[in-house]
């Protein structure tokens, strides 16, 4: 129940909207309470052919306006505390995904999709119930029983506290469910999770599963999961559906108990019948309210058992450069333009957006060391991005993780050497020899586990990671395309740019011709990942991304992998124009990508084995004249 307390900052935005539907649920109250008083006068007096027409009219107005004020304050206490917990809710979810975004890459890379899918969608849903839901019957059911069981003290006080003698058990049973149906409820969310990913993970390599034939084996893998979301669910359902019935029976027995006494009473002479009825009455409209309030705390325990996934990532440690903000401050919409790390961080909104309603978001509510690899604690002054005259430089980079076993891997070795300002270097190498992960450490998505990689002379972990990320233009091997308009991919991060801009990075990445011959041109929608395209068509949008942001660091990761030998022409040349004067580096398996690079360096397992330029490496036996002998001789060999 810790963490599902936790969310009480979320109230903080929208305490007078809660005062105001809090003052409607006790004109609920009082309204039920009134009404339930009504009745002994209307069966002492207004039923009797003694009454006098004005009484009759007055207690018939009494009831006219009580039910008016129940249905106005009803109305109100619903809508009121059912938009709190909506708002609250966005608001859950905004900072969820927000802290995702900013979480570091290895964080992403040890979980699956679906599962953290399931975290804000399955999960902030239980919590929405909670807040929604929950709150407005805890809150009026509540007050609505406080303002019976006064009403009963009013008629008979010592019929009262027999009535109240079986609240302790009441209390017990709620209590001891409440427990159960929590591990119950966590049980269920997690299988959840687990069938989210599954189906995320299936859906995304049909092709795959089609062409090995393995839809029956996928299929039984996903019943066997959804059998299992089945009995944690059906274990909740029935924990849930136990506890009216023993509500019920426990109200019953003492329902006919206070049958008996209040015989006895009206024959004694103490009660009159229509003040008996009214306490009935009262006792008896206090068992809905009940009811619903033991309903309600499975609902809370669910809400309990989601919340704790939620803040599993909520505390989780941030990448370094996000600092937690001020509680001042409330949070914007992320930033789309460049160095949008740094504006989500420091709140600075893009252009065209504006503040939303809405909690302050914290950042993570615990801090600890980290694993090798990852990002750690950092000051939060940062040094502002130098102006790259000098280049970059690797000294003596080492770099490890640990795998799901907990076993050390190491990757780099000491890896050593320097991309001139301007120049362009290479890596080479066979694969799992280190060069995505030397390019993963420019931009900060790894730190290094030893050494440093330094720009001008400066260690990067010093550098302000808004302007580092900034100022790098990237290329990968697997081209990220979003669900979007051409023109939008193109100018991501760049929003405002304008349309003549956009058609000219696609004319030198050679995309415009086959853009103008989709559907919409500029304004088609590309669909999911971008699939309405061929890989050689995705990869030059992605190079046209590049060419708009401008960037004077590009690394460029396998970036023409994907293109047949014409288009590959055609982009050499574009990305030779964007090269030009750009502190560059080049990841490629095509040695004629690297031929006219300023330096080439050649890595093995993790450890730098050769440097020159082209000519001086083919020039002398090595790694790199194996690999280009064997890469041109398997082109001319015949097909």
């Amino acid at each position: 129940m810790t963490n599902l307390y936790r969310l009480r900052r979320y109230l903080h935005p929208y305490v007078p909207r809660m005062a105001a539907a809090v003052a409607a649920m006790f004109g609920v109250a009082i309204a039920t309470a009134g009404i339930v008083r009504l009745l002994q006068p209307i069966l002492d007096n207004a039923l009797q052919p003694t009454v006098t027409q004005d009484e009759l009219l007055r207690i018939a107005g009494g009831v006219v306006t009580l039910y008016l004020v129940l249905g106005i304050a009803r109305f109100l206490s619903s809508y009121l505390m059912g938009t709190v917990g909506l708002a609250m809710v966005r608001d859950l979810r905004v900072d969820l995904f927000r802290h995702l975004e900013m979480l570091p890459l290895d964080y992403h890379a040890r979980r699956s999709i679906g599962g953290l899918m399931s975290r804000v969608t399955s999960d902030v849903l239980a919590v929405q119930e909670a807040l929604s839901r929950v709150l407005v019957d805890v809150l009026r059911d509540g007050m609505t029983v406080v303002g019976l069981v006064a009403v009963m003290f009013w008629f008979d006080w010592r019929l009262t506290l027999a009535v109240l003698a079986l609240a302790p058990v009441l209390i017990t049973l709620i209590t001891r469910m409440g427990q159960l149906l929590r591990g119950a409820a966590r049980d269920s969310q997690e299988g959840l999770g687990e069938v989210s990913t599954l189906l995320q993970e299936i859906l995304g390599g049909m092709r795959i599963v089609k062409a090995f034939g393995m839809e029956e084996f996928e299929a039984a893998k996903f019943r066997a999961a959804a059998e299992r979301l089945y009995r944690h669910s059906a274990r909740a359902l029935r924990l849930a559906s136990l506890s009216s019935p023993l509500m019920e029976m426990i109200a019953a027995l003492g329902g006919a108990a206070v049958l008996l006494y209040g015989a006895f009473r009206i024959q004694d002479g103490v009660l009159t019948t229509g003040g008996f009825f009214a306490f009935l009455v009262a006792a008896f409209a206090s068992y809905s309210p009940l009811r619903r309030l033991g309903a309600a705390n499975a609902r809370v325990q669910a809400a309990a058992a989601a919340a704790d996934r939620i803040f599993e990532i909520l505390d989780a440690d941030l990448e370094p450069g996000y600092a937690p903000r001020s509680p001042a401050r409330r949070p914007r919409p992320a930033a789309v333009a460049a160095g949008a790390p740094r504006a989500a961080a420091e709140g600075v909104v893009g252009e065209g957006s504006v503040e939303e309603e809405g909690p302050v978001w914290e950042g993570p509510a615990g801090e600890g060391p980290v694993g090798e690899g990852l990002v750690g604690e950092e000051p939060v002054d940062k040094l502002p991005m130098p102006a790259l005259v000098g280049g970059i430089a690797f000294r003596d980079v080492h770099f490890a993780y640990r795998d799901e076993d907990g076993q050390r891997r190491d990757v780099l070795h000491g890896v050593s050497f320097e991309i001139p300002a301007g120049r362009a270097v290479a890596l080479v190498g066979r694969s799992g020899a280190g060069k995505s992960t030397i390019a993963n450490l420019i931009p900060r998505f790894y730190d290094p586990t030893g050494g440093v990689v330094l720009i001008d002379g400066c260690d990067i972990r010093d550098v302000d990671l808004g302007e580092l990320r900034g100022r790098i233009g990237l290329v990968t091997q697997e081209t990220i395309l979003f669900n979007d308009t051409v023109r939008n991919n193109i100018a991501y991060g760049r929003p405002s740019v304008c349309m003549e801009d956009v058609e000219r990075a696609a004319r030198a990445a050679r995309a415009h011709s086959f853009i103008e011959e989709l559907p919409q041109g500029y304004d088609t929608v590309l669909g999911e990942r971008g699939l309405m395209l061929s890989g050689g068509q995705r990869q030059r949008i992605a190079i046209a991304r590049a060419l708009l942001k401008n960037a004077p660091i590009l690394i460029l990761d396998e970036a023409t992998s994907s293109l047949d030998e014409r288009s590959e022409r055609e982009v050499q040349e574009a990305l030779g124009n964007l090269m030009e004067g750009r502190t560059t580096l080049i990841i490629a398996h095509r040695l004629t990508t690297v031929r006219r690079t300023d330096l080439i360096v050649v890595l093995d397992c993790g450890d730098v084995v050769e440097t020159g330029t082209h000519h001086e490496l083919v020039a002398r036996p090595g790694p790199y004249k194996d690999l280009y002998s064997l890469q041109f001789a398997d082109t001319a060999a015949p097909g």
